[in-house]
């Protein structure tokens, strides 16, 4: 099969986005012949309908709303490609490749890597936002050199190595009118039999784990009855009324209205703030950022 050109995909991403043939043309400073027949090479090349089209409506088949992911994706690699070496002719040629939970970043990590761009003037900081399950994927794939992935897990993994360079508490996040709310000091027999909406296995393993230590120690009986993917969704869920989850501190500032966050009761549990690495794919610029790592939680034993 004949390969697809960056130009094609391109314009069918620009199509699909917009849904709109005159719109992409317009955004890709093209007249609409050229923008279909770019499509129409993309579809034979494929040997697949990626769009239908009528006079009145542009849609995405199947085929074409599974295909516009990896086109996005392919797009995004090959613009950090090219970022990339724009860079390697500024100066900077190392490249440290991090992830990080969006939903976690806060002033600590923010410093971190400032102070680490600071003294390392030549390197290439690269900054993804993916989930847990994401970042150690990628890790091994050899895609990331290193991730902030929240909870450390609880079993080691074979060729990683865990940093826990930061710790802060777990709250008990609340609808704004739940009963509990009120209650001056909580107990974990309070806790006992509620509705829990939490972040997913697939997204984040280690904190469901942690989570089922705390199901299984304290007795909860928990039903969780929600998942999702991202801490943004599941504190929506709660002001929702959907039902309860525990989140760390740091999160408290995504949600301002419909919510209560609450200290559980002791003995208190925390969120270990983990860089997860892999041991045989160490780089000059990753061991440059693990020193600075360790440094950082020498200093700050909390």
């Amino acid at each position: 099969m004949e390969r697809a050109g960056v130009r094609e995909l391109e314009c069918f991403v620009a199509v699909a986005e917009h849904l709109n043939f005159s719109k992409a043309a317009a955004q890709l400073h093209l007249s609409q012949p050229p923008l279909t027949r770019h499509i129409q090479s993309l579809e034979e090349k494929l040997g697949v309908k990626l769009l239908t089209r009528n006079t009145h409506a542009v849609s995405l088949t199947a085929a074409g709303a599974l295909f516009l992911e990896d086109a996005r994706s392919i797009i995004s690699h090959l613009d950090r490609a090219g970022e990339a070496v724009r860079r390697v002719n500024q100066g900077e040629t190392l490249r440290l490749r991090l992830a990080i939970i969006g939903a976690l970043l806060d002033e600590r990590l923010v410093n971190l890597i400032q102070q680490f761009r600071s003294a390392n003037s030549n390197c290439q900081v690269q900054i993804t936002d993916l989930s847990p399950a994401a970042q150690l994927a990628g890790i091994k794939a050899g895609e990331l050199d290193g991730g902030f992935i929240g909870a450390k897990p609880a079993q080691k993994t074979k060729d990683f190595e865990f940093v826990v360079w930061a710790k802060e508490p777990l709250l008990l996040t609340l609808p704004e009118k739940h009963e509990l709310s009120v209650i001056a000091s909580l107990t974990w027999q309070a806790l006992k039999n509620l509705n829990w909406v939490m972040v997913s296995r697939l997204a984040a393993p280690a904190f469901s784990v942690q989570f089922s230590q705390l199901n299984k120690i304290h007795g909860l009986s928990a039903r969780i009855i929600q998942e999702s993917d991202r801490v943004p969704a599941i504190l929506t869920m709660v002001a929702a009324g959907n039902g309860v989850s525990i989140v760390p501190q740091s999160v408290a500032h995504l949600i301002s209205k419909g919510i209560v966050f609450r200290k559980l009761p002791s003995p208190q549990p925390e969120l270990h703030h983990t860089f997860a690495f892999h041991s045989q794919k160490r780089s000059a610029s990753l061991d440059a950022f693990l020193s600075l790592l360790k440094k950082y939680k020498s200093a700050n034993p909390r």
